[in-house]
């Protein structure tokens, strides 16, 4: 039953305004057909991997099918393309990833940087993307069925009018080319194809607000009204969804922290330490691949754990995540123990460093900060001063990366010293909740 008088129409996203009207004619004409427990993998380019940090599309699939208890892992890694998905040694291949997700359906992104290389590309593109289609149907990542398989066009490039940035004709001209190549290998092999570079380009037309960034990457409402278009070629006969925007705007918040998880798991900051190199050491018979798997499996349980929660948002509900069935932690020994009775060593503080130093003369050392005057400041591995005379300070205690069963406390700080004196007067948290943060830049009245 139609409850609102706004329909989405096939090509052309409009934004919602309390509910989201679809056809309600025959659920065999979905391009893709959704059963109760279904697990949904994204993969391709930076479309694919932004869509996670924004889950438009994945908010209204859940809303459209909420008894479902659906499954989403974003795969999707920009720069990745049909034939190259660069990753670090040891990582995996797209078909053991897909494999670890268990993957129903797949929706994948592809065509925007292989249209970079126009018509010269464009055949072996189709080569490439018809081999792929075929190899991915040879699958059966969840143990029983081929892969439901849907492949999204790039969207079109939107003309900013700025004078820093491209205005989009040549690229478009390369889009439409790869655009109509794609639905030409999918219509020969029999895969749903979802058009995003028309609709896209009409979306912009209509936009009292730019939808991208930067022309080619979506700004959170822009990726909104895309995900709107693409659910309207998909489900043109799935239920109407129910829920208005508060409700909608909530389900996606919950989705949103399910997706930090999962980021921070398969996109995981030092992958030479957990895949590459580095992974191989060990000491004691402990490698470090060791020690970062169980941490990767813990990423794993903390994010099926919100799963749960998002699909009680779903149904109109909530769900309280209690993260009590984690894997334990190795326990890591040190290969190098100091002189103190736990192994630990002894460090000088900083006025009594200070009294160690050969200084040259004319020169002289003073202590403006230390982790004793200000404990937030450990591990710090950046430093700079900016216009006003302030010192910053990226710190990293979460070394090599986050700690899933830990607080977030990579930061910047600000110390300022206003009196002075040449000592820090206060620490001030800059940024909190970072991850890895090894670096930064004072850029436009900010920091980069």
């Amino acid at each position: 039953m139609m409850r609102s008088t706004q329909l989405i129409v096939a090509g052309l996203a409009l934004m919602l305004s309390s509910l989201i009207a679809l056809s309600t004619s025959s659920a065999a004409d979905n391009l893709v057909q959704v059963k109760k427990g279904n697990r949904v993998a994204y993969i391709g380019n930076a479309m694919a991997d932004r869509m996670q940090h924004h889950a438009w599309l994945e908010t209204y699939i859940h809303a459209m099918y909420p008894q479902h208890q659906l499954t989403f892992r974003n795969l999707g890694f920009t720069g990745d393309e049909v034939k190259t998905r660069p990753r670090s040694a040891n990582f995996g291949s797209p078909d053991q990833w897909l494999t670890k997700v268990q993957a129903d359906i797949v929706f994948g992104f592809f065509g925007y940087n292989e249209a970079l290389r126009g018509e010269a590309g464009l055949a072996g593109f189709s080569s490439d993307l018809a081999a792929m289609i075929d190899g991915m149907k040879g699958q059966q990542y969840n143990g029983q069925t081929a892969p439901q398989l849907v492949l999204f066009s790039p969207i079109a490039h939107e003309n900013l009018h700025s004078p820093h940035l491209p205005d989009g004709t040549a690229n478009n001209k390369n889009l439409a080319l790869y655009t109509a190549a794609m639905a030409k290998v999918c219509q020969e092999k029999g895969v749903p194809f979802v058009d995003l570079f028309t609709p896209s380009k009409q979306l912009y037309q209509n936009a009292k607000l730019p939808l991208t960034m930067n022309g080619i990457h979506l700004l959170e409402h822009g990726n909104q009204e895309v995900a709107q278009s693409a659910i309207s070629t998909l489900f043109p006969s799935a239920d109407t969804i129910s829920q208005d925007d508060k409700e909608l705007e909530r389900i996606r918040q919950i989705v949103l922290d399910k997706n930090l998880f999962w980021f921070n798991r398969y996109r995981v900051v030092d992958g030479f330490n957990v895949f590459g190199g580095r992974s191989k050491l060990s000491w004691f018979g402990q490698s470090n691949y060791d020690v970062m798997q169980r941490e990767m499996e813990i990423f794993d349980v903390m994010t099926a754990n919100r799963d749960k929660r998002v699909w009680a948002a779903a149904q109109g509900g909530d769900l309280k995540v209690v993260d009590n069935n984690l894997p334990k932690l190795l326990n890591v020994k040190t290969n190098r123990p100091g002189k103190l009775a736990d192994g630990k060593y002894s460090y000088f503080g900083g006025k009594e460093a200070i009294g160690k130093m050969k200084v040259a003369e004319g020169m002289q050392a003073n202590l403006f900060a230390s982790e004793e005057m200000f404990p937030e400041l450990i591990n710090p591995v950046q430093m700079a001063v900016d216009t006003d005379g302030r010192l910053f300070a990226s710190v990293w205690p979460s070394y090599p990366h986050w700690n899933p069963t830990e607080p977030r406390t990579d930061r910047i700080l600000c110390l300022p010293d206003e009196n002075r004196d040449g000592v820090a007067d206060k620490c001030v948290i800059f940024a909190d909740k970072l991850n890895s943060i090894t670096g930064f830049e004072f850029w436009g009245g900010g920091v980069l």
